[in-house]
This record gives structure tokens, C-alpha cells and sequence, in this order.
């Protein structure tokens, strides 16, 4: 069973926030919203544990493209809380109000993105950007009996050109440590882990000063309702599959 805090927002209370301040807590729901669904599905995916050669492939290509996708958003959310978090000076009406938990987090992602970080390296090389020169890396560990396989099937959503990620997902592991693929893997885990969490305290600590401030109080004085939702699984046994049945459905 998961527990849940309901609360209902009105158009009425969001126009008593400051239009800079409101701008701010929609595009931090938002992605934050954004990097739980990812990091869910990255988490997920990396975790698959398929023995046949081919689900391996299907499943290390699928975990792949999402860790790629995560890195992208995370540096996204970041690049989002400079604009519009500490440019337009609003990080200093909140982060004097942060509680040590989130000043924590806040001084750790300032930290990680003052330095080289994997996050950066992914999303500026490999996440969403198709350049001819950045598969040379991965080109040049192939060996003689690496697995460069073409999976085809009727159905698009079951093909698999699992050749062009064994490649390209090569150059993207180089790029985070040379040599050593199942190292640079852990870090991309790692460190999005990381980076999800924080961006995570911030953020709850964030909206909960902006609700105090503009709309009276805590998420209890808002009136939040507990909902308890059912049948849940749990999060060690949820697994995503690559190849799936297409049922066709006949037009009524």
C-alpha cells in the first residue's frame, strides 16, 4: 500500500503567487515530474536480470536510451533552477528558509555541477544529439565475436538493431570511464541517483515555503486528504519488458 497527500490547488490561490515565483513552482512540478517517471524507468530497467542473449540486448538497449533520456532532463532541471531560481534572485527569499536537509542537497548540486560530472558529459555528447563523430569511441573497442546483432519483426515496436546501441552505448561509457564499461555504468546510476534525490529535497522544500508564503500554511492547513492507494507493487519486482504481443483491434 502506498500512502498518498491529496491536495486541490485553485486558479484563485496560484494568482496570489508572484508571477516569477508561480513560473518557477509550475516548471519545478513539472520536472519534477519528469525526472520521477525516468529515474522509476531507469531504475527499473537497469535492474533487469534476463539470462537469453537476446533479452539481454533488448534490455541493456532499453536501460540505456532511458539513462541517456535522465541524464539530459536532470541537467535540464538544473539548468532551469539557475535561470529562474538564482538569477531572478528568488533563491535568496527561500534558501535562507531551507531546513538543514535541503540546504544540504542544494550545496550538493552546486557542488557537482561546478566540476566535470557524468551527468554533463552524457547529456552533452550522447542524450540527444545524432553526431557521426561520437561513435568512433565505441567503434574502436569491437573485438572479433562482440554480439553486433539485427533483431526484425513484423511489428516496429519488436525491432531491435541492437549493433547501433552495443556501438554507441560503448562511446557513451568511454566518454565516462575509459576502459572500464561496467564501472562507468555504476556511475550513470550512481550519480543520477544522486542528483534525482537532491533535486527532489530542493524542490518539495521550495513548494513547501511558497505555500506557507502565498497561500497560509502547510499541507495539512490546505486541507490535504490521505489517500491510500491499493495493490501497489513493489519496486524490487517491477521489471519492463522490450518485446511485447501487439493485439490488433479491429475498427468498431
Amino acid at each position: 500500500m502506498v500512502r498518498i497527500h491529496h491536495v486541490t490547488l485553485s486558479r484563485k490561490q496560484l494568482d496570489l503567487v508572484p508571477e516569477p515565483e508561480r513560473r518557477l513552482l509550475v516548471l519545478m512540478a513539472h520536472a519534477d515530474n519528469e525526472l520521477n517517471v525516468l529515474s522509476k524507468l531507469f531504475h527499473f530497467s537497469a535492474r533487469a536480470k534476463s539470462k537469453t542473449p537476446i533479452l539481454m540486448q533488448a534490455e541493456n538497449t532499453q536501460s540505456m536510451v532511458l539513462g541517456r533520456v535522465l541524464t539530459g532532463k536532470i541537467y535540464e532541471c538544473w539548468k532551469l533552477m539557475q535561470s529562474a531560481f538564482f538569477r531572478t534572485e528568488i533563491s535568496k527569499k527561500y534558501e535562507p528558509q531551507f531546513d538543514a536537509e535541503a540546504s544540504e542537497a542544494l550545496d550538493g548540486l552546486k557542488r557537482y555541477f561546478r566540476r566535470n560530472n557524468v551527468i554533463e558529459t552524457v547529456r552533452n555528447g550522447h542524450a540527444f544529439h545524432y553526431s557521426p563523430e561520437q561513435i568512433d569511441a565505441g567503434y574502436q573497442t569491437l573485438v572479433d565475436g562482440d554480439p553486433l546483432e539485427v533483431y526484425l519483426s513484423q511489428s516496429n515496436a519488436n525491432t531491435l538493431y541492437a549493433f547501433g546501441d552495443t556501438i554507441a552505448g560503448r562511446a557513451m561509457l568511454e566518454a565516462i570511464k575509459p576502459g572500464d564499461h561496467q564501472r562507468a555504468f555504476e556511475m550513470l546510476v550512481d550519480e543520477t541517483t544522486k542528483a534525482v534525490a537532491r533535486i527532489n529535497t530542493v524542490i518539495g522544500a521550495a513548494m513547501a515555503i511558497c505555500f506557507k508564503t502565498y497561500l497560509g500554511g502547510d499541507l495539512y492547513a490546505l486541507g490535504a486528504k490521505v489517500i491510500d492507494i491499493e495493490g501497489a507493487p513493489d519496486s524490487q519486482t517491477v521489471s519492463i519488458p522490450y518485446f511485447v504481443e501487439i493485439v490488433e483491434q479491429n475498427d468498431a
